[in-house]
């Protein structure tokens, strides 16, 4: 009996310090967010920074629209997070003119190619750039004040 109780003891210290994982639906695991934001920031940087890079010296200096206005246009137009990631999805997997919805920055620089990620890592793309604050060039907010008048 002795040998036991000191193994409850220890058994209860254990699970009181690090509780058993819940079976929750929402239970967010704060490590494999992070980890998500970090993957969609990489592959956001290698698959879509050569063109919609953000540190971009000027409007003139663009080969594409800074990704902080194509989100903004996305979220305008499919406010609800499902139908933002399946429209921007459906276009980056396959861009068309029919699909874009920024018909100015398709004049002035092209129709976008496809990508050469894989269909898993443009979800990941569409989920970071849903949920974070995109990055922006110094010049966007200013530039800004002159669309839509």
């Amino acid at each position: 009996m002795t040998i036991v109780s000191p193994l409850i003891f220890l058994l209860f210290q254990l699970t009181a310090e690090n509780p058993l994982p819940t079976k929750e639906k929402n239970q967010i695991n704060p490590i494999s967010q992070t980890g998500q934001v970090e993957n969609g920031l990489t592959l956001l940087q290698k698959h879509c920074y050569t063109c919609h890079n953000p540190n971009s010296n000027s409007h003139d200096d663009i080969l594409a629209p800074p990704l902080a206005g194509v989100k903004k246009h996305y979220a305008k137009a499919y406010p609800e997070k499902e139908q933002f990631s399946k429209a921007m999805i459906e276009f980056v997997k396959n861009p068309t003119v029919e699909k874009s919805l920024m018909k100015g920055p398709v004049k002035r620089f092209g129709l976008m190619p496809k990508p050469t990620a894989t269909d898993q890592e443009i979800q990941q793309i569409v989920r970071y750039t849903r949920d974070v604050e995109i990055a922006k060039p110094r010049w966007f907010d200013e530039h800004g004040k002159g669309h839509g008048k």
